[in-house]
């Protein structure tokens, strides 16, 4: 019988991370997460509160990160990504980055226009956000992965939605479009790199989620509603917590998951939704 130490596939020692909108929400979560998982040298990337984002990083080197860095990056600047990716490299003093997760989405619901006003300049922005700012920040990332040998050692886990499987109202037929597209994207990146570069790419598919976003979407109606719809969300009845999310996207980043690549992995708890359009039993 083989003495061998049996390795942690759990543990994420030693790791390097980048999380892309890892100052609030699901992201912060994933970030805070990974670090308790072993991730030593993390990055996170803000829209516009550095405040909220250097409270993230604090509380990463507290739970034992000895590098964490901040960077600010707007969705909607398609360069910055890959700067943001060199960068991570050169502040967390690491020649390369072993877990990217792409979170981050234009968050002005403002730009998420009904579809009979959406213009092509606003159908963009929600494209370059969602879709093309993922795809740049994970080129970049596989840049930096030497020929893989067939070992899948780095780790791309896309953020996407279960909006992007059902049928959505105004003013989220945009958005569910461009998660979808992600998906897309996720399984053909998996495909055509996987081999080459020793990388795994999945998604976590989202269901509703008590973000701060969404509960302040939900306080304009009366409470008896929103805690009528909280309850029919999911089989659970309750909504997602962000550390549910985070707890899917941690096993995602680790060994454990070497062999779940191209996936979508369902993150909603049992959506009532979903579950009747498999034919199993709405909204995100």
């Amino acid at each position: 019988m083989s003495t061998t130490a049996i390795p942690e596939p759990w543990s994420l020692k030693g790791k390097s991370a980048l999380v892309t909108g890892g100052s609030r929400g699901i992201g912060r979560a994933v970030a805070l997460y990974l670090v308790r998982k072993g991730v030593s040298r993390i990055a996170i990337t803000y829209a516009s509160s550095a405040t909220a984002a250097d409270d993230v990083v604090a509380e990463c080197l507290s739970l034992g990160a000895t590098h964490a860095v901040a960077l600010r990056a707007d969705a909607l600047e398609p360069a910055s990504w890959p700067a943001v990716v060199k960068a991570s490299l050169a502040k967390l003093e690491t020649p390369r980055l072993d877990v990217l997760v792409n979170n981050a989405v234009l968050t002005n619901e403002n730009d998420y226009k009904p579809i009979a006003q959406t213009t092509a300049e606003d159908f963009s922005k929600v494209m370059v956000a969602n879709v093309y700012g993922p795809l740049a920040t994970t080129v970049a990332f596989l840049e930096q992965h030497a020929a893989g040998e067939g070992k899948a050692a780095g780790r791309v886990i896309n953020i996407s939605s279960q909006a992007a499987r059902e049928p959505n109202p105004d003013p989220l037929i945009t958005y569910s479009a461009s998660k979808a597209a992600l998906d897309s994207y996720t399984r053909s990146l998996a495909v055509s790199f996987s081999a080459e570069k020793g990388v795994t790419f999945n998604t976590a598919v989202v269901g509703p989620t008590a973000t701060d976003s969404l509960l302040k979407a939900l306080s304009v109606f009366p409470r008896e509603f929103g805690e009528g719809l909280k309850a029919q969300a999911t089989v659970a009845h309750r909504l997602g917590e962000v550390e549910d999310i985070a707890r899917i996207v941690g096993f995602l980043a680790s060994d454990e998951s070497g062999w779940v690549n191209g996936a979508a992995v369902s993150a909603n708890g049992g959506a009532r939704g979903l579950l009747a359009a498999l034919g199993e039993g709405p909204w995100r």
